[in-house]
């Protein structure tokens, strides 16, 4: 039987990302080598990525909001009288 020859990646992933799910992947037994190896195999076999990629319903509302926030008139506070008056306008708007 022959030796496969392998190949080193690299990847930078979000430290806290990492840690949490490498805490799975020993609660399964797994280290990331199995799990990329695991993931580049289904990869081959669907011809494409095994799961599908969308945003969640949280996701698509906070990007609704920021898009619905981009027509809002900003108005710069530069003094503590800018904030004060700001915060007076406000009040009587109720």
């Amino acid at each position: 039987m022959s030796v496969k020859e392998k190949k080193r990646i690299q990847v930078q992933i979000d430290k806290n990302l990492a840690e949490e799910a490498d805490l799975i992947f020993n609660e399964l037994g797994l280290n990331q080598t199995a799990v990329l190896n695991a993931f580049y195999k289904r990869v081959v076999a669907d011809g494409g990525l095994p799961f599908e990629l969308k945003l969640t319903d949280k996701q698509k509302a906070a990007l609704n909001l920021s898009k619905a926030a981009e027509d809002v008139p900003v108005k710069k506070l530069t003094t503590k009288e800018d904030v004060d008056a700001w915060f007076k306008d406000d009040e009587q708007d109720y």
